[in-house]
């Protein structure tokens, strides 16, 4: 008959050995939780993508436009604003409003603080607002496009 032969049995680890490897699996997550959270940017506030707020823009950026055009925009659902033409803030009582649809649009025109579009390039900004919350709070924004005029 054969004889039987059997692999010795691998050594079992030692228990030192263990909680040294435990020790420093453990040391290990605690770096990577560190360095996780160092690397994360915690101080400035999110980046707010225009359209997150501002569905359309009157006329697009970089767009050509008579001297008379409209400008606006066209904001999302619960937010309200003003714009501004070349850094002349339009009177709410020459912008053209529709509060249901949440457009604010200007028309150059006699009278107006703007009654036409300079030759060239020409910038609006849109200074916007959570509609709850009101003008003037930390959160307003301000979004500008640059467009020509001929």
């Amino acid at each position: 008959m054969a004889e039987r032969t059997t692999a010795p049995a691998p050594n079992p680890m030692s228990q030192g050995r263990y909680r040294l490897l435990l020790g420093l699996l453990i040391v290990a997550a605690v770096l990577a939780a560190v360095v996780g959270v160092m690397v994360t940017d915690t101080d400035e506030q999110d980046a707010v993508a225009p359209s997150d707020v501002i569905e359309r823009f009157v006329p697009e950026p970089n767009d050509e436009v008579v001297r008379q055009a409209e400008l606006g925009v066209d904001l999302a659902p619960g937010f309200d604003g003003t714009i501004a033409v070349n850094g002349i803030e339009i009177p709410v009582d020459q912008q053209r409003r529709v509060e249901e649809q949440n457009e604010v649009y200007f028309t150059p025109g006699e009278g107006k603080v703007v009654e036409r579009l300079l030759a060239g390039p020409n910038c609006a900004t849109a200074i916007v607002w959570k509609a709850a919350d009101g003008r003037g709070t930390p959160n307003d924004q301000t979004f500008t496009w640059c467009f020509e005029a001929t």
